[in-house]
């Protein structure tokens, strides 16, 4: 069942997520994470994924029928946190990104929150697209920045 009307020229939809798609959004994300952690000299530990799994809002993405994709995210106190946003790759620099981001923006401010908070590799790609949606960086550590967009009242 449809939840979200395409927009633009990018027609995705998110479903819920369940613990039945825990499997493919591990392997999607040590493949698309592998890069980075192996450039940064970090050990990918699912286990840590795993655990994570059940404490968050997760959605598969779809296109048409097809699962391109994974969307994971906290509400915290005052704030929305991306966990993950993970794409195959044959389907990046589409708009699905910016078109998820959008929809993380509306929740965001469905939910009262004041802002939304990511982190990201400091050699991926997409903080390109993070900076032109207007995220700044408010933080960093040795790998990874900290991105946070203000959500207007």
């Amino acid at each position: 069942m449809r939840i979200n009307p395409p927009i633009g020229d990018v027609d995705v939809d998110l479903r819920p997520a369940t613990v039945e798609d825990l499997a493919f959004a591990r392997e999607l994300t040590r493949v698309n994470m592998r890069e980075y952690y192996a450039h940064y000299g970090l050990i990918w530990q699912p286990e840590a994924f795993d655990a994570e799994w059940p404490l968050r809002e997760s959605y598969r993405v779809y296109k048409g029928e097809s699962v391109i994709g994974f969307l994971g995210f906290t509400v915290e106190r005052n704030y929305l946190y991306v966990r993950d946003i993970q794409l195959i790759e044959a389907y990046r620099g589409e708009g699905v990104g910016a078109w998820i981001m959008g929809w993380v923006g509306r929740v965001a401010k469905g939910r009262g929150c004041e802002s939304v908070r990511l982190k990201v590799f400091k050699n991926n790609p997409a903080t390109v697209l993070y900076r032109r949606l207007g995220y700044t960086s408010v933080g960093e550590e040795a790998a990874l920045l900290w991105m946070e967009q203000m959500i207007a009242p």
